[in-house]
Order: structure tokens, then C-alpha cells, then sequence
């Protein structure tokens, strides 16, 4: 087992954005990991991301999926920064070399909600707007699915983080109200400014929505083991299959690509939508899997004695996840030994669940092909040439450093996933030929339709 950080009296440096609500989130995992361990020291290290610094221009109009995380993964990679913290919907679905995500934070409500002048501050439903009233949001999705069921309504821009939106509304005249992740404004105290919560008849939430997640090095096995305290697997289960969803269609903030997910007991519901910009197309597709019956353990016993040697089990399970060229053969090993993997989708979790987020992966992968059977691709496509991105970022590049590592071998097709599909991702597994395993005597034993109401114009699909 890996030392325990309170242990040593080295200071965690954590990396986040300088805006309120960033700090905030920031310190609520500081605060969870205190309470776990209230020897640890911490410093919290501001930066400015490029999505910061654009605010004259819609985030469609900018481009690239690295807008608010690039500065911070550079930080990270570097060594600058022990881990970062995320609104997990800021962090792009296939992550840089050498990093993962070491813990997901209990999701708070994923929903949108809308914050309204104050001269409509009576108005409780959105169809009691006048028509011609000006609702403030940057997002694709949120316009199109706002434009679907209220025609009514116009839309403007807005940048800047939560307080300047808010200060706009309040000092402007350009905007009758805003639209806002509920969960932000619930963090940072001003639930009381919400005339109207979204339900999933009017606008499914952006992948992750709700969420956030902390990222680290891949070959921190100390840091690592430290996060898995606070993760929270009822919330990662629901937004590993909304990531997967969205990495096979290559959506981002770039296109109007919707979610909506419940964890029910050992039933996971995914539900996934793409839309035109004018919201006039909507592609709708929804599945259920059941998770695996075994029960949720908060402290699961060892599945791995501690040793120098790979079992045949920990190879079988090394050669599931297959990790990248830069994975430590060291840090795989160390991470094994607290039940710790790196799942494929680039998420930390207990070696007794891999199957659940095996089940996770498998219904976000059936959400988009069902979807790209039905034509999304063509949708998102114009949608992204309407947008006309114009790409100022591109994810941080590492270099390699020369190192044992586990080589990468030929591609295989997982027969728990679904059959190869347009847009499905291939990876290659690993090759384990340089390490000896250790022979031990341990036994180890739907309907689809759109979920909204009658739009008030006509949907292709």
C-alpha cells in the first residue's frame, strides 16, 4: 500500500481558475479531503485559462475543447500542480497523455434554470414571457432547444463568469433573463434568484452537467489513493456513459448535444439528443442497462496481494482497460495494489467495479449509434459549419519521457462492447510479454421517442 500523504509534511498544491466559482468548487473537495484527513496541507495555485480571457466572442465562434482546462493541464503535467479541480463539463472527453480523472464529486443538480429581470420577477413559466424577450446564453444547446418549444423568444450572447452574467442582467436592459446551470448558482449561494428550473421536456442538461472532477497524473499512485476517498460512483457511472455518448459523436460546445441520466438502484437510464441550431431537427435516442448485481462497497477487500509480480488476473484486468504507451508499468502496478485502475474512458475506479463502468461505456456507445443510424452526424455537421469555429486551443501536448512502460500491441474489438459502428473509437490493447506474472494460489472468484412535449414546430428526425 502507498504512503499515506498526511505523513509527510509536503504541501498538495492544487490548480485552480481564478473566477468565484472555481475557488469555490476548489475548496469543497479541499474540504472533503480535510475531513478525511485533516493533516493534509494544501495551496490552492490560481491561473486564467483562454476561455477566460475570450469574452467578446460566442464559445462556438472560438472553438477547440480545451477552453477552460488547457493552462491547468500544462500546470499538471509540469509538476506545478499536484491535481486540479473542474466543472467536469469544461473537460474535454479524451484527456492529454498521462493524465486521468482521479475522483467525480457527488453531482449537484444537473438541471438548467433561468434567472429573470427584475421586472418579470412574478413570471414562473417561460411561455408567460412576452413575445420578442431577450434571453442571454452563449450555448448552442440551450438555444436550440429554447428556440424548439418557445418561438417567442430571442437570444444574445453573454460571457463572463457567474457574477458578471448576473451583473448584466441586473445593470442592462438588453437581457428579460439569462440561462444558467442551476448548479453553479446553488453553489455560490443565490438558489433564491431562480424563476424556472428546466425539466427534460424543455432542455436536456450538457453532458456532466453538475458535476465536478478532479484531475491528476496517471502515475501518482499517492494522489490517486487519496482522491478515491471522495469519489463519488453513483454520479461517475451517469457521466461516464454521457462522456462516452459525446466522444462518439465529437461534441462539444461547438454543437446542440443534450443528456438526461438516472442511476436507479442497478438500473442506469441514458438518455441523449442532438439538434439543428434553429432547434427545427431533433434526433432523440434512450436506453437502459442493468449494472452488475453485486452490491457497492465503501471499503472492498483486497482483490490483490501486494507484491513485486503481475498476477494473471491483474494482467487480464491491465489488458481490459488498455492503457496508453506513457502508462508506468510501476504506477499500474501501485495503483492495482489500493484497487485502484484506470478505466478506458480515462476514469479512476475500484477494481471490484470495473464492470459497472464496462456497463457505463457499453450504453453511451448504444446512445450514439443508435443516433448515428438515424442521421446525427449530418445534423451536428451543419450544425458545426453554421457555427463557423474558429479554433484559437488545441490540448496540451506532452513529452514522453523514456521509461519502462506497457507497449502497445494490436487492436482488438471487446466483445462486451457494441459491434463496430461508424464513429465507434478503436484503441489498441497492451502487450505484457516483458513482465512475468506471479502464480498464486488466491481463487477469485427499450422504446425510443423524443421526451418532450409537442413542439410547437415541426421536428425532423
Amino acid at each position: 500500500m502507498t504512503e499515506d500523504r498526511s505523513s509527510t509534511s509536503s504541501t498538495i498544491n492544487v490548480g485552480s481558475r481564478c473566477s468565484e466559482l472555481a475557488l469555490c468548487q476548489t475548496n469543497l473537495v479541499i474540504q472533503r479531503l480535510k475531513e478525511q484527513d485533516p493533516q493534509l496541507n494544501f495551496n490552492v495555485i490560481k491561473m486564467t485559462t483562454k476561455g477566460d480571457q475570450i469574452l467578446d466572442k460566442a464559445l462556438n465562434k472560438i472553438g477547440g475543447k480545451s477552453l477552460f482546462t488547457k493552462e491547468l493541464e500544462i500546470a499538471l503535467d509540469n509538476g506545478q500542480v499536484d491535481f486540479v479541480v473542474h466543472s467536469l463539463k469544461d473537460l474535454p472527453t479524451t484527456l492529454p497523455p498521462g493524465l486521468t480523472i482521479g475522483a467525480v464529486i457527488k453531482r449537484h443538480d444537473p438541471r438548467d434554470c433561468v434567472v429573470l429581470h427584475a421586472k418579470h420577477r412574478a413570471v414562473t413559466r417561460l411561455s408567460a414571457l412576452p413575445a420578442g424577450s431577450v434571453l442571454g446564453t452563449s450555448s448552442l444547446r440551450r438555444i436550440a432547444q429554447l428556440a424548439r418549444h418557445y418561438p417567442h423568444l430571442q437570444f444574445e450572447n453573454i460571457r463572463g463568469n457567474l457574477n458578471t452574467r448576473l451583473r448584466k442582467l441586473d445593470d442592462d436592459n438588453k437581457y428579460d433573463g439569462i440561462v444558467l446551470a442551476a448548479a453553479g448558482i446553488e453553489r455560490l449561494g443565490w438558489k433564491d434568484r431562480v424563476n424556472v428550473y428546466l425539466e427534460k421536456h424543455d432542455m436536456m442538461y450538457a453532458v456532466s452537467q453538475g458535476a465536478m472532477a478532479v484531475e491528476c497524473r496517471e502515475d501518482d499512485v499517492e494522489t490517486i489513493s487519496m482522491l478515491s476517498k471522495i469519489h463519488d460512483q453513483h454520479t461517475a457511472l451517469r457521466v461516464t456513459a454521457e462522456r462516452v455518448f459525446m466522444k462518439e459523436l465529437d461534441g462539444g460546445c461547438s454543437v446542440p448535444l443534450g443528456t438526461w441520466s438516472v442511476l436507479d438502484k442497478n438500473e442506469l437510464h441514458l438518455s441523449g439528443a442532438v439538434f439543428s441550431i434553429d432547434g427545427k431537427e431533433m434526433l432523440f435516442s434512450e436506453r437502459t442497462e442493468r449494472m452488475p448485481s453485486n452490491e457497492f462497497l465503501p471499503h472492498p477487500p483486497a482483490l490483490f496481494p501486494t507484491s513485486d509480480f503481475f498476477s494473471h488476473h491483474q494482467v487480464d484486468m491491465i489488458h481490459g482497460q488498455r492503457p496508453r504507451l506513457t502508462s508506468d508499468v510501476l504506477s499500474v502496478k501501485g495503483l492495482l495494489n489500493n484497487n485502484i485502475i484506470v478505466h478506458r474512458t480515462g476514469m479512476c475506479c475500484s477494481t471490484n467495479d470495473v464492470s459497472k463502468y464496462d456497463c457505463a461505456e457499453r450504453c453511451g456507445l448504444q446512445i450514439a449509434a443508435s443516433l448515428i443510424r438515424k442521421g446525427a452526424r449530418d445534423v451536428l455537421d451543419r450544425a458545426r459549419a453554421a457555427g463557423n469555429a474558429e479554433n484559437v486551443n488545441e490540448a496540451p501536448k506532452k513529452f514522453v519521457v523514456e521509461k519502462k512502460s506497457i507497449i502497445d500491441s494490436t487492436p482488438r474489438t471487446d466483445e462486451h462492447l457494441v459491434d463496430s459502428t461508424p464513429g465507434t473509437s478503436s484503441e489498441g490493447i497492451v502487450s505484457l510479454e516483458d513482465i512475468v506474472p506471479e502464480v498464486t494460489n488466491h481463487n477469485f472468484n427499450s422504446l425510443e421517442g423524443p421526451p418532450c412535449k409537442k413542439s410547437r414546430q415541426s421536428s425532423s428526425s
